[in-house]
């Protein structure tokens, strides 16, 4: 597990580093910083990421994560969607 961090930046030095399994993004970061650009690394990489927030509108482009959980989401929810799906 690498993570938690508070900024893009932070998180695009980590995936530098190491490319992990899954990615699990907020949209709003810390100061103001939006993680959009990340979640598109993190998608040309291959890394399963969720996107979790607390707006109801979220420009997330089609196919770019495999799902967008809105605050306050279930643990289940946040771990079926991590889970690969059987034809992946």
């Amino acid at each position: 597990m690498a993570g938690p961090v508070a900024t893009s930046a932070d998180a695009k030095r980590l995936i530098s580093k190491r490319i992990p399994d899954a990615a699990v993004v907020d949209i709003h970061l810390l100061k103001g910083d939006k993680s959009y650009d990340l979640i598109d690394q993190l998608h040309d990489r291959g890394i399963r990421t969720v996107v979790i927030t607390g707006y109801s509108d979220v420009s997330i482009k089609p196919g770019k994560a495999v799902a967008v959980l809105q605050k306050p989401f279930r643990e289940e929810s946040l771990l079926a969607a991590l889970r690969p799906s059987r034809t992946e």
